[in-house]
Parts: C-alpha cells; sequence; structure tokens
C-alpha cells in the first residue's frame, strides 16, 4: 500500500517538476489574459487561490473557458509562471 501512496504521489508532482516558467509566461501573454486580469487580480488583496492546487485549478478553468489551446504541461507552465511571479506558493 506504501508503495502505490508513494507512485501516486510521485505521478502527482511530476507535471509540475517540468513546467517552464519562460513557456508559461509567453503563454500567458500570448494569450492575452490581461485582456480579462489585472495585477490586482493576483495581489493579496484579491487572489481567490490560496495554495498551489487552487492555482492551477484556476488556470485550468481559465484555459478551458476561454478555449485556450494549451496542453496539459502548457498549463502547468502557467500555473509556475505565475506562481513565481505573484503568488510563491510551495508545491506540496
Amino acid at each position: 500500500m506504501l508503495k502505490i501512496l508513494t507512485l501516486t504521489s510521485l505521478l502527482l508532482l511530476t507535471p509540475s517538476l517540468f513546467a517552464d516558467v519562460e513557456e508559461g509566461k509567453e503563454l500567458f501573454h500570448d494569450a492575452d489574459c490581461m485582456s480579462c486580469h489585472n495585477n490586482e487580480d493576483f495581489s493579496p488583496k484579491e487572489r481567490k487561490a490560496t495554495d498551489y492546487r487552487k492555482l492551477h485549478m484556476a488556470v485550468d478553468a481559465c484555459r478551458f473557458a476561454n478555449d485556450a489551446d494549451w496542453f496539459d504541461d502548457e498549463s502547468d507552465s502557467v500555473t509556475e509562471y505565475l506562481n513565481k511571479k505573484y503568488y510563491n506558493f510551495k508545491k506540496k
């Protein structure tokens, strides 16, 4: 059972291990995300994401709502970019 839990944990963490911040920045800007968002949306007072997992869920929600043509790894990169630029959440 412990082996299964360990393997599952590693698989869940794997996408964020390979996320590319520079790629995420480019995708974020190419998708014109700031046409809906502004810097205040990412301020501690206004932010809705309270941890890395919720940030990733919010990125995916925007991705699907706006038909962003991103693969899962690209969504991971955008999440990583936003986390580095605005949030600094620890990955669990």
